[in-house]
Order: C-alpha cells, then sequence, then structure tokens
C-alpha cells in the first residue's frame, strides 16, 4: 500500500530515535491509523544512519508461552545481534543467543542479561540501538518459571534501559486503548514513559492525496466527510477503477459497518438499552470528554464497544470517539 502523507508523525519519530534515550514511547491510535506503516517507513528512511533497530511486529505471530516469545526475539548465533530474517526487505535485526541455550530452560533473568548484552554490544560499536515491539499488548499473559509476569518485568527492563542508563530507546506501538489505559496508570512507568498519538488522516493531507490520484472537487469534497483512515483511501482508488462512485463507496461502508454494529449489540450479553445510551452520546458529536460526560457505571459499556473495536478510547487526551468517521455514520444510522 502506498505510504501517504505523515510527515509530522515521520519527523517526530526520526527525530526521536536520534535523541538520548531518556523514556519508553508508546505510540498509539485507532485501529488502521497508520503506526506501523510510519514506524517501518522511519526505519527505512534511517537505513544508512548509526541507528540499529530491532524490530519485532507480534501481529505476525502467536505469542502464547514464554517459548514462542524467546524463539520470535532471540535467534541462536555467535554474534550478539544479527539481521532479522523475517524481517530482511527491513533490516531490522534480533537478539543474538548462544548455540547451546536451552529455550525451555531459560529465566527471564537470562533472558534480560541477553538482551543488555546486544543492546550494549550496538552501544560499544558506536551506534545507537532502538527496540521497537508493535501490539506489545500479546505479550500480557505470559509468565516466566518463577510465576513473573514477562510484560511487568519488561517495563523494569525498559525503564532501565531508557531513562536509568540511557542506552536504548523503547518504542511501543499498540491499538489497544484498554492496554494504553492499563500503561498509563502503571506507577513503574510514571515520569518514564512518553505517549504519541497517530490518529486519523488529516482532511487538507485527504484533499491533496485525493487531487493527486485525480478526483474532481466534488468527489473530494463529498469524501471529506467520510474519510479518516489510510486503507479508506486505497479502497476508493480500487473502487474507482472498477467504475463505483464515491458514493457507492461509501455507502457500501456505511451500510456494511451498521450491520456489524447491530449483530455486536444483539448477539451481546449486556443490557442491550445501555448500550443504545451510550452510542447516543455520539449522535451530534462525534467526541464525548470522558470526565464530564462519562458516568461510571457507563464504562462498562464503554470499554465492550471498546473491545469490539467500536470506540476509541484516547486515555491521554480523556476522549472517546468511534474509531473511523465511517463507524461513526453507522453509529447515526442505528441510532435512527
Amino acid at each position: 500500500m502506498r505510504f501517504y502523507n505523515r510527515e509530522r508523525e515521520l519527523n517526530y519519530l526520526k527525530t526521536y530515535c536520534q535523541l538520548e534515550p531518556n523514556s519508553i514511547l508508546f505510540v498509539y491510535g485507532p485501529k488502521s491509523s497508520g503506526k506501523s506503516t510510519v514506524m517501518r517507513r522511519v526505519i527505512k528512511e534511517l537505513d544508512g544512519s548509526n541507528v540499529v533497530f530491532f524490530y519485532y511486529n507480534l501481529r505476525k505471530y502467536a505469542t502464547y508461552s514464554k517459548e514462542e516469545f524467546l524463539r520470535i526475539f532471540f535467534e541462536k548465533s555467535d554474534k550478539k545481534y544479527l539481521l532479522n530474517k523475517l524481517e530482511l526487505n527491513l533490516g531490522v535485526c534480533k537478539f543474538g543467543i548462544e548455540e547451546n541455550f536451552d529455550f525451555n530452560s531459560l529465566y527471564l533473568n537470562d533472558v534480560f542479561a541477553k538482551i543488555n548484552e546486544s543492546i550494549n554490544a550496538v552501544v560499544e560499536e558506536g551506534k545507537k540501538p532502538v527496540l521497537i515491539i508493535d501490539e506489545l499488548q500479546k505479550l500480557k499473559n505470559i509468565y516466566f518459571n518463577s510465576g513473573k509476569s514477562l510484560l511487568n518485568e519488561l517495563f523494569n527492563l525498559f525503564v532501565s534501559l531508557t531513562k536509568m542508563e540511557h542506552l536504548c530507546h523503547v518504542i511501543c506501538l499498540t491499538s489497544d486503548t484498554l492496554f494504553i489505559e492499563e500503561i498509563h496508570r502503571n506507577s513503574t512507568l510514571e515520569n518514564a514513559s512518553k505517549y504519541y498519538l497517530i490518529d486519523w488522516l488529516r482532511k487538507e493531507s485527504i484533499k491533496r492525496i485525493l487531487k493527486e490520484e485525480g478526483f474532481n472537487e466534488k468527489e473530494i469534497d463529498y469524501c471529506l466527510n467520510y474519510l479518516s483512515l489510510p486503507y479508506e483511501i486505497v479502497d476508493l482508488i480500487e473502487n474507482k477503477k472498477l467504475g463505483l462512485s464515491v458514493e457507492e463507496t461509501i455507502r457500501q461502508w456505511i451500510n456494511i459497518e451498521a450491520d456489524k454494529l447491530k449483530y455486536i449489540i444483539d448477539t451481546s450479553n449486556l443490557n442491550e438499552d445501555e448500550i443504545y445510551n451510550i452510542l447516543s452520546k455520539l449522535k451530534d458529536n462525534i467526541k464525548v470528554d470522558y470526565k464530564k460526560e462519562v458516568k461510571k457505571e457507563e464504562m462498562k459499556y464503554i470499554k465492550f464497544l471498546i473491545e469490539r473495536e467500536v470506540l476509541f478510547y484516547d486515555v491521554v487526551n480523556g476522549i472517546i470517539k468511534p474509531t473511523s468517521l465511517k463507524k461513526w455514520y453507522a453509529i447515526k444510522e442505528i441510532l435512527e
């Protein structure tokens, strides 16, 4: 898929990677907003610099056990770090581990020692290590031999690598906003983490892209009311080539989203009226102020809609909104 203009986000992340490590950076945003695409672009544009990226895209893998985690993060080699064979097109690295290590008997302290060795090997070569984990929340149910939570202990390691020792940048990407809420309130990470939102595409960017792709002014004006995510632009362009008008494409989107939403509500065990009450907050406004407009007893219904990717909770800014503009129109449709 074509990389659509995200210069502001790109410049922020490229600059961040070249600063002295001082905090963990959580890059978050609605599903399909382009977080991974932007991060991969950062890696490509810094190729040939003195930055060494360790990049792990956990959405590619089933990471339900410590053994799976170890095989994803480590490669048996005589080197402290080496190219990730599954990401050769990016030129990113994995942590090296000796051939005689038994993955089944490794303890967490052994794992962290090996990570530290790899990070220090990069630093000793005069380079800047950057560790990126995409969809970090997939590690939250993994426990090691001593019963320790892998994710909680990783946070301690990340704080040590960044804020305490200033050795390595750690960047975590996630679209799980309930996970962001958990980490935002994690005392271990207090004063040791930053948050960066990659949100919907800006209207001026959408307008420029559609103009470059040959859409006329009338089509662009119509689309600006409904487009918010990069993949929607790709779908719109493809459908136009297939002979569908922008109105037909967008009507299809909203119909599909409305049907999906009704099915989610109809098959839920929660009180249907309460779910509709939550959705009605968005009938006339696209955003809800969590602190001012949400009662404690309503949060379980909001969490249900967040888990089903109907709503996006920006915990850092205290905002609840649909995951996309087309989802907003689908909400409005089922409320009529």
